[in-house]
């Protein structure tokens, strides 16, 4: 399961002064305080885990390169249940991409893969910063 944290950390700009930023992060675990554990390594505990919360991120499509973001890609799967009615599902995953378009490329090609009956609903870039390991 995935989970998003949000650390509060204190860093100086470009004009040498110490602000306090938000960041966010994804992570695979099971247990919050895993997930809390985790945010803290990343500054040596000089930070603030202020919120965890279960992602509805299902899959992580690629690794993330230092000149790439994460967008949210929204997928919905329609289908017809045993009553005849027509309903959907939406499957969300994080693909890495430098833009708006590579995202769309790489979200076809992962469509490509047996998703060919879902529909591509949106793409989003996140505020995600990166996968936290």
């Amino acid at each position: 399961m995935y989970y998003e944290l949000k650390l509060k950390v204190n860093k100086t700009n470009d004009k040498g002064e110490e602000k306090e930023v938000t960041e966010q992060y994804i992570t695979d675990d099971e247990l919050f305080g895993h997930v809390e554990l985790k945010g803290n390594e990343l500054y040596n505990g000089n930070c603030d885990v202020f919120a965890i919360s279960r992602s509805k991120i299902r899959e992580i499509v690629n690794e993330k390169q230092d000149d790439e973001f994460f967008y949210k890609v929204t997928l919905i799967d329609v289908f017809v249940d045993d009553k005849g009615n027509e309903k959907s599902n939406k499957y969300y995953v994080l693909i890495s991409a430098k833009d708006m378009d590579d995202a769309n490329k790489k979200a076809a090609e992962y469509m490509k893969q047996g998703l060919q009956d879902m529909k591509l609903d949106a793409i989003a870039k996140t505020k995600i910063l990166d996968l936290v390991k």
